[in-house]
């Protein structure tokens, strides 16, 4: 990591990832200027803000003169967004508005190339999550007690490239494989919800793959798993999580791999 700045904001979505950089950048004693997209996400952040807001994912233009009051000049953006936010009743600010307007299209990289766009033309510097958070992208090799099985291997490298042009075509970043069939594909509904539809048609000991693009631009989205990820596996009988090596988080990765243990799954970065 470069010199690292005394101040910095961070914008927040759900999951564990924001809670564990606010831990990091605490013990690092850096002042942390955070905004949540919820209240719930304001109060897990709290603890460890300087000052801590939640303000809605529609609202850029509030976000913009908070952190600017606030004296922040240097950002990361964090955690999920629900991308069916889009298709719900939501309250839209001009500046909202004005980048679903000049959108091409709804895909994920696009929406949020635009909001990273519009926070550096505010005069923000949005910094890369895996330079701060290079000690969760673990390398090459088995992680859990578990090693994959042959059979297992062979559907991992049966779905490696499946899996990539996937995430490359936008469409998700996660495949389910057994026996070199492919029996669910991540879309809108997001990571969980694609396990537990693939474990259900896979009827346990199915493979997941989880990748990233290829182009996978770090400062607005790192693909990630948590203990929740392994919950939703150790649930649906699934047999091998395999990541890409070195760009894919693991939050709270002792916790992940006791839940991986003691449900007999191999986690796997290749």
């Amino acid at each position: 990591m470069t010199t690292a700045p005394d101040r910095i904001g961070l914008i927040a979505g759900a999951g564990e990832v924001p809670v564990y950089f606010a831990r990091k950048v605490r013990q690092l004693g850096i002042k942390l200027i955070s905004i949540g997209f919820s209240t719930e996400i304001q109060n897990r952040l709290a603890p460890f803000s300087e000052k801590c807001y939640a303000i809605g994912v529609g609202q850029p233009g509030k976000i913009f003169a908070t952190l600017q009051q606030d004296g922040v000049k240097e950002l990361l953006i964090l955690g999920k967004v629900d991308k069916d936010i889009l298709f719900k009743p939501q309250k839209f600010d001009f500046k909202a508005l004005q980048l679903l307007k000049n959108s091409v299209t709804y895909e994920d990289k696009v929406l949020l190339l635009g909001v990273v766009d519009e926070f550096e033309k505010e005069g923000f510097r949005v910094l890369s999550q895996k330079e701060f958070l290079a000690d969760i992208f673990p390398q090459k090799g088995n992680l859990s007690r578990r090693a994959p099985t042959q059979q297992e291997l062979a559907d991992i490298e049966f779905g490696l490239p499946i899996a990539r042009k996937l995430a490359d075509m936008e469409i998700g970043q996660t495949l389910v494989v057994k026996n070199k069939a492919v029996v669910a594909v991540e879309a809108i509904e997001g990571t969980d919800r694609a396990i537990q539809r693939g474990c259900d048609l896979a009827r346990e000991k199915c493979v997941v793959v989880k990748v990233s693009r290829t182009d996978q631009d770090y400062r607005y989205d790192s693909p990630g798993i948590g203990p929740q990820t392994i919950r939703m596996l150790a649930e649906g009988g699934a047999g091998v999580l395999a990541l890409e090596a070195e760009r894919i988080m693991v939050v709270e990765r002792k916790k992940v791999l006791a839940l991986a243990d003691d449900a007999n799954i191999a986690v796997v970065c290749v």
